[in-house]
């Protein structure tokens, strides 16, 4: 008895503490949002509405609308009637028995034979039993097919919306902007991706047939137990009020657990990704424990809303299950105790067994609806993310399309252009003007937070301009599609992209060229030599971020992939900066010799790179400070770029000082 008290006590005083704790968690994301984000990032709000209307309209709508429903509905009622029909035509054929068939019996007394007529009790003896086996048979073979149409219309069905769903949230994802990504932790996007599509693919459809079908299952004993006893609905209305008084009363709590359980998903995915992606970096600094123990702290906030929601579901059918005993108990009083005039004993049974199964069924049906209902808040989180994300402008306006040659010149010209990364934060360029001719090699340089990478990633529209405009051969970019200027240019970033496939497919993943245009613009990159060496040549595996590659050669395959390009701009983004100064003068050689007739646009690391460019534009704290000509920059020797030549220089003798000692 007293260790039994000592368990009940410990019990409440662990829910009582996990629900404190809960409650502050909910009060701190819905005022200040997640307390390990930043201000640089954006809070994951936490909605207190229930499951809207127009969450299951979408949903029916991506599993192809109300027609399909339809029909999917239309199988469900159809298979539910005949496996009713089927229990029903089972009790009318015991009913009727032998069908009043009497069977003739001869008896011996004191050697007289005496013929005796009695009714039959076998149900063989039926004249009608090929009938009453004829109708079972084919109710049967009926009910097997609707079995498997049902639940393949259902699947199929539950598929269809999967598909488009996650298809529609992975194009809207794709189409938003770059400050999209600068503002959303990483976790938020695996988290619709992961944890909510797996929601939607797995558990619902899965729950909601359960409870589908267990819902008609019920209704049909409902409606047995009302042909037997129609005063059963005096006592079924109050029974149902308290059901769903119940139900009513725990689907805010569920709803909600539920909302914080998946919110408290994305800090723990953004934890992982961040540990993977720098597990070098926390094992140099030796902070592997620190990350361990922040890692339990996420787990621990989500499992406490994992064992509310478990928690809740459980007291929820705790109750209902002890309601519906009421529903067993009044069909016997009623059924049997005081029957009806004209209720056959095989009713009275059948009404009887359906009431035993509906006690059963009942409470579980319940918490599937109220499971399924709360499996429906991740469809309307990616919902939500679905109407409420900002997509880029339109890949083609059809009505403002460049000519096919366009550009033929490459001139860009700048006119006060404004940028910033986005709203409310302050200008990253500010009126820069500039006249670019027509193939000519600009050199951008600057120091770190200049706006040089900024510039470039504007030409190419991945930040819109907040004032000013931007043409090249007289259109302005502003008014084509992203598709049509983003194929024209051509950009080699700093940071080489490669991906999983072949070395045929990362410098022309069109398959556009032949294999002899290939090998030239590797042997014009350096790196066919390389090429030549691996096991398949031009055909050779490239694994996941080309990781079986150096640095050097990934990049080397990036500009073999711009040269194929042939576009008349090209923007290199410190192009060169993981490659050794020797091969570094070779490429610059090479990109001499192939863009001669191409505008080029170089963001230098190192400025010996660009020292015999047509002009040179030097960038500071997002303004132009000198645009001109290399040899009257360096003929100056208060300017910028004369400045830091001569830092450079200086830094590189140091080194050799410092080598040769």
């Amino acid at each position: 008895m007293m260790l039994n008290k000592f368990n009940q006590n410990l019990t409440r005083h662990l829910l009582k503490n996990l629900l404190i704790k809960l409650l502050h968690l909910w009060v701190s994301i819905k005022d200040g949002g997640w307390p390990f984000y930043g201000k640089l990032t954006t809070k994951e709000n936490i909605s207190d509405d229930k499951v809207r209307l127009s969450t299951v309209t979408s949903y029916v709508k991506a599993a192809g609308g109300a027609g399909i429903t339809s029909l999917v509905v239309f199988l469900l009622v159809l298979y539910s009637a005949l496996q009713s029909f089927e229990n029903y035509w089972i009790s009318y054929w015991i009913e009727d028995g032998s069908g009043g068939v009497y069977i003739n019996q001869i008896i011996m007394i004191n050697s007289t034979q005496y013929v005796i007529s009695t009714l039959s009790e076998k149900i063989i003896d039926n004249p009608r039993l090929t009938f009453y086996q004829t109708v079972y048979a084919v109710a049967l073979i009926l009910l097997l097919i609707m079995a498997y149409l049902t639940a393949h219309s259902y699947m199929a069905f539950c598929l269809r919306a999967s598909i488009r769903i996650h298809d529609n949230i992975f194009r809207r994802t794709l189409a938003s902007p770059m400050r999209f990504f600068d503002v959303t932790p990483s976790g938020q996007i695996l988290n619709r991706f992961s944890k909510d599509m797996d929601e939607v693919d797995a558990n619902f459809p899965f729950q909601s047939d359960l409870f589908f079908k267990n819902v008609s299952l019920v209704l049909v004993g409902l409606v047995m137990i009302l042909l037997a006893s129609p005063w059963f609905l005096l006592t079924l209305i109050p029974i149902i009020g308290l059901i769903i008084s119940v139900g009513k009363l725990s689907t805010a709590a569920l709803q909600q657990s539920k909302r914080i359980e998946n919110v408290t998903k994305s800090p723990l995915f953004s934890h992982i990704a961040a540990s993977v992606q720098g597990l070098s970096t926390i094992k140099a600094y030796k902070k592997e424990r620190d990350f361990f123990h922040k890692f339990n702290r996420l787990q621990d906030r989500n499992n406490m809303a994992l064992l509310l929601y478990d928690s809740s579901t459980r007291w929820t059918t705790v109750r209902i299950d002890s309601l519906c005993t009421l529903i067993l108990i009044s069909t016997f009083f009623l059924v049997t105790l005081a029957p009806l005039e004209g209720t056959t004993s095989a009713v009275a049974a059948l009404a009887l067994t359906y009431a035993v199964s509906i006690s059963d069924v009942t409470q579980y049906t319940l918490r599937l609806g109220i499971e399924s209902n709360a499996r429906l808040i991740s469809a309307e989180r990616i919902q939500n993310y679905i109407k409420n994300l900002e997509s880029e402008a339109p890949a083609v306006i059809e009505h403002s399309r460049p000519e096919r040659e366009w550009p033929k010149n490459g001139a860009i010209k700048l006119d006060n252009i404004n940028v910033r990364y986005r709203e409310g934060l302050p200008l990253v360029l500010k009126n820069i003007s500039l006249d670019i001719k027509p193939q000519e090699k600009i050199g951008i340089v600057g120091r770190t937070g200049s706006g040089k990478s900024s510039l470039a990633l504007t030409l190419f529209r991945i930040m819109e301009l907040d004032g000013g405009s931007i043409t090249i051969d007289g259109v302005n970019i502003s008014t084509i599609g992203l598709e049509d200027l983003r194929s024209r240019l051509s950009i080699i970033p700093q940071d080489p992209v490669l991906f999983v496939g072949t070395v045929r497919y990362n410098i022309d993943p069109f398959n556009k060229y032949k294999d002899e245009i290939l090998w030239s613009a590797l042997q014009s990159c350096h790196i066919k030599h390389t090429i030549k060496s691996l096991d398949g040549q031009l055909d050779a595996v490239v694994t996941e971020n080309g990781e079986n590659f150096s640095v050097g050669e990934r990049q080397l395959l990036c500009m073999a992939r711009a040269l194929l390009r042939c576009s008349k701009i090209l923007v290199l983004d410190e192009a060169t900066a993981a490659i050794d100064t020797e091969t570094d003068s070779l490429i610059q050689e090479t990109i001499k010799e192939v863009f001669a007739d191409c505008t080029m646009l170089t963001i230098a690391h190192r400025l010996n790179t660009v020292v015999n460019y047509n002009k040179i534009l030097v960038l500071n704290n997002g303004e132009v400070m000198e645009f001109d000509r290399p040899e009257n920059l360096l003929a100056d020797r208060t300017s910028e770029f004369s400045k830091m030549m001569a830092a450079q220089e200086s830094q590189k003798q140091n080194a050799q000082h410092r080598e040769s000692i």
